[in-house]
């Protein structure tokens, strides 16, 4: 197993080696395939040691899956309005200790300290909120990365079938492909394949 793993990792890098020196010469030649019959064309020539590679530029694929933009709209409408939740809470907490000061002069020690204990006490209320809020926010945003994951599978397993690929790497700030050839991108083809997975659910929806 672990001498498989090796030969595997070794084939990857000879694959991402090979998106990068592809008609580098041709400079900007190359183009991202916008359909089926493109991809098609493109992968025609791309054959070495019998492995056949394309990719996907992910931030730009989540910029135009319809789903997940509706879905980032709603996380973000939800962050602003606790944005400003914590914002008005955090003003009357300022004015309490404002209104503190101005009568800690007329106070006992005793009614002075209790007081003082009252506002720590909401201080940590406060904290505790926004922490349970931003965890709450956090979790939606794990969910939301996790559907679209499990829709991204989906196609992308037909896609890598239908034409005959043995890897679909990911392309984007974080990954370590650091270039490659645009013949070989299909992000295209799978943003359309996802949209119009989603608007088939969508209409099905209204249907009902």
């Amino acid at each position: 197993m672990k001498t498989f793993n090796t030969v595997a990792i070794i084939v990857l890098i000879v694959a991402v080696g090979y998106l990068f020196i592809k008609d580098s010469g041709s400079g900007s030649s190359a183009i991202s395939p916008a359909n089926d019959s493109e991809v098609a064309e493109n992968l025609k020539g791309q054959d070495f040691k019998g492995v056949r590679v394309a990719y996907i530029n992910t931030d730009s694929l989540v910029r135009k899956y319809d789903l997940h933009k509706e879905l980032q709209e709603k996380l973000a409408g939800r962050a602003r309005i606790l944005e400003q939740d914590m914002a008005n809470k955090a003003q009357v907490f300022q004015q309490n200790v404002e209104l503190l000061q101005k009568q800690a002069p007329n106070m006992s020690e005793a009614e002075l300290q209790a007081a003082q204990m009252d506002l720590q006490q909401s201080q940590q209320s406060l904290m505790a909120y926004r922490d349970e809020k931003g965890a709450e926010l956090a979790k939606e945003q794990r969910s939301l990365d996790s559907l679209i994951m499990d829709d991204l599978k989906d196609i992308v397993e037909n896609v890598k079938d239908e034409f005959g690929l043995d890897y679909i790497l990911s392309y984007d700030p974080n990954s370590i492909l650091l270039a490659a050839n645009e013949n070989y991108n299909i992000t295209a083809v799978v943003v359309e394949r996802l949209n119009k997975k989603h608007n088939q659910g969508k209409a099905s929806k209204e249907e009902e």
